[in-house]
Parts: structure tokens; sequence; C-alpha cells
């Protein structure tokens, strides 16, 4: 398939999907569920928060919380005057509830704001398997036994810094936990890849999604889903 009618493909789906809404995949419109795609729910082992990492990725497209475009407000949560990115909401309500450690993966060349230039650029890394620069890698992963990962849902997979992420980190023998916030696509397989790319690591299936439209309840869902886990 060329660049071209995948582009198409791609488009055509996300409108369907979305029920017309704008293309790309959180960078796309939809329903939520707050468990994921595994038919199994595997409950983590007893978490020591000392040795508990909260790694994320999040692409806010705003930081002023004031007169957003639609685009902007779905990429956002505000909680008390602030803007955080979707999937970083997420996370601090992770961290907080765990009292783990948390860290943003960042990549070293700043993203766009735009939401088409932003949504151009995730597609043609993902179309060239690119591996984008991080701004910098966590220093002391060995310090931890569990790591909670968390990203956006992008054209229909994981943005491809997290890629980067997981290849540049030894995460052997590690218990991994996936949550990901979405535009329809739920983890939209994403659970499976990691899986794959984390052979030597202990990768649980009971892994959480939520929709962009749902983050007002977002620390109720995730609550939910860690007790669920045992480690709330």
């Amino acid at each position: 398939m060329t660049n071209t009618t995948r582009r198409k493909f791609l488009a055509l789906a996300a409108v369907t999907l979305a029920g017309g809404s704008a293309a790309g995949c959180s960078i796309v419109g939809g329903a939520s569920e707050a468990l994921g795609d595994s038919e199994s729910s595997k409950t983590a082992p007893p978490l020591d928060k000392s040795r508990t990492l909260v790694a994320y990725f999040s692409m806010p497209e705003t930081d002023d919380p004031n007169n957003m475009t639609g685009d902007e407000e779905s990429s956002t949560h505000v909680v008390d005057g602030k803007v955080l990115g979707n999937t970083q909401h997420v996370a601090q309500i992770i961290g907080e509830s765990t009292g783990a450690r948390v860290f943003r993966i960042e990549t070293a060349e700043e993203l766009p704001l735009d939401h088409k230039t932003l949504s151009d650029l995730a597609l043609k890394q993902q179309e060239e398997n690119e591996r984008p620069k991080l701004k910098t890698l966590i220093p002391n992963l060995e310090e931890y036994d569990t790591v909670f990962i968390g990203y956006p849902i992008w054209w229909y997979g994981l943005p491809m810094p997290v890629y980067t992420f997981l290849e540049q980190h030894d995460f052997s023998k590690k218990n991994i936990i996936l949550f990901s916030t979405h535009g329809g696509s739920r983890l939209s397989g994403t659970v499976d890849i990691v899986t794959e790319k984390l052979a030597d690591s202990t990768v649980i299936s009971n892994a959480f999604t939520i929709s962009r439209d749902d983050m007002g309840s977002a620390e109720a869902e995730v609550g939910d889903w860690l007790d669920s886990l045992g480690v709330s």
C-alpha cells in the first residue's frame, strides 16, 4: 500500500470511527472503555511505592485554559486552572494514588502544538517507522520493580516516541502496567505490541484506557482500575 493510499484509508477509517470528526486517533473522537482489550484480568504484585515508577507520554495542544479550540479541548484536561494533557492527568492520578514517582517522556525536538501539524507529523513518523530522539532517559531504572507506562493512541497505535522509550530502556524482569487515553479506538492492540517488545518483562494484561470525552470521571475510573489490580 502506498503512503498516499494509506493516508486515504486511515482518513476514511477515522471519519467512520469518529462519526465525521477530524482524522487521527486521539488525534480521533469516540466512546470510552475503562478496562483493557484483554479478556483476562491479571492482578499486579504488591507495590513498593519507592520501587514503582509512572512514565507517560502526553501532548497537550495548549497551555492556556482560556478560549480553547475544539482540538485543544480534546487533548487537555484543566485542573485548578492548570492545563494538563489527558494522559498526563491520568499519570498524575496514578502517581498520587500509589505514591510512585512520575516521569514524563519528552522528545528532544519540541513537538508542534497546532493540531493538523502534529497529526501529520505523527502519521509521517509512523509511516517511516521513525524513532524520535528523547530529551532524557530514566537514569536509575534499575531501582524500580514496577513501571506504569501511559500514552495516547495516535493513528491507531503507539506514538513513535513511546517506541523509542521502550527500546532504549532495559525493562527485563520488571512488571509493566499500561494505561492509555484515546478518541475512540481504545487500546488499539497496543498491549500486544508492548508485550511482544518487552518479552523479558511481565506485562499485566489488565490495562486501562479512557476516552478523551470522559476525563471528568478519570479519578473514579482510575481508582476502580487500581482496585481491580489490587494495588491501590
